[in-house]
């Protein structure tokens, strides 16, 4: 299946290109020329300057993708666009004519040879193989943890099945637990990160993560802001209505700001900006949240405060670990 659909788009592409040369050719030739991948071609003179360039720019990604799929190989999207940095200007250009070639040909934009720059991390009790070269990562036997790639990926579903997976928001907790010792406490334990806002192939290696491991709990840990939740938010809607109530927000929550031990009004911090405020306003009037979340999310418009997680464990490195993370896991108190 996937080598009729690699010749389909190797034949749309060749097909594409044939219709724009030929087209060229037919304009007269003492008209001012354009060099399109080393190739010599003839344009109109009541072109714009703007629509050559957009034509080149759409080329010249047309070209990249017939030699990636051509050769099996990949490139991330960040590379495409640093290969021709004078040319696109900005990545999110490079970006939409991918997007644009791949709802036209309809595939995935996987299947175009293009991955997003990896950005994710995960580590603990977790192996799962890359589909298209076979290797098999086994995340027990790193200590920093393994990068998400955006690839596809199978699941190897081990004998020591996983006692729940916790997502948190960012690297730098991320780090912290794994050079604390969580692994070593929670033995059994998978810790994802999408490192702020979590790319597709964050969500989409957890969401099949969730499909082996179809009754393991998932936990989200996020700073106490409108932005954490929205993350939370983005993380919970990976999952259809059915399986969304397996991914569970541990924390921070607002409501815990004045209450967590040992934390001074001097660790929480003031909500000034406007844009902050607008965000939370606009999330309390959703209609696609529970009454929990929203709940929560008022005491921020009440109490004008936030927090980050790192205030857990300022004055001492164990304290997220053995006493909020611990209490709210073994005293089950999520949202």
């Amino acid at each position: 299946m996937s080598d009729n659909i690699d010749l389909k788009i190797l034949n749309e592409i060749e097909h594409m290109c044939m219709l724009c040369v030929e087209q060229m050719y037919r304009l007269p030739t003492s008209l001012p020329s354009l060099i399109i991948n080393e190739q010599n071609y003839q344009w109109n003179d009541k072109i714009e300057d703007r629509n050559r360039r957009d034509f080149t720019r759409y080329i010249y990604v047309l070209s990249t993708i017939h030699r990636l799929v051509r050769t099996q190989s990949r490139m991330n999207m960040r590379e495409l666009f640093y290969s021709q940095v004078n040319l696109f200007h900005q990545q999110r250009i490079s970006d939409s004519i991918v997007e644009q070639i791949a709802r036209h040909l309809c595939v995935d934009r996987r299947q175009l040879g293009l991955v997003a720059t990896a950005k994710g991390f995960c580590a603990g009790n977790l192996r799962y193989r890359i589909v298209r070269s076979g290797e098999i990562i086994d995340c027990n036997q790193l200590s920093n943890g393994q990068l998400i790639v955006d690839d596809d990926v199978e699941i190897i579903e081990t004998e020591n099945h996983i006692t729940f997976i916790l997502v948190v928001e960012k690297d730098t907790i991320f780090q912290h637990l794994l050079n604390h010792g969580f692994l070593t406490r929670y033995h059994g334990a998978c810790l994802i990160t999408g490192r702020g806002q979590p790319d597709h192939a964050t969500r989409s290696f957890l969401f099949q993560l969730s499909r082996v491991y179809n009754e393991t709990p998932i936990y989200i840990l996020t700073d106490c802001d409108i932005f954490g939740v929205l993350i939370a938010s983005t993380y919970q809607s990976t999952f259809d209505d059915n399986d969304r109530h397996r991914l569970r927000w541990l924390g921070v929550w607002p409501e815990e700001l004045l209450s967590l031990c040992s934390l001074s009004i001097s660790q929480t911090l003031p909500i000034t900006d406007e844009r902050e405020r607008r965000m939370i306003s606009r999330f309390i009037q959703r209609s696609d949240i529970s009454d929990e979340w929203r709940q929560q999310v008022s005491f921020f418009e009440q109490h004008q405060r936030k927090m980050e997680i790192e205030a857990i464990y300022e004055n001492g490195t164990k304290k997220l670990i053995d006493d909020y993370l611990h209490d709210k896991l073994m005293g089950h108190r999520w949202l």
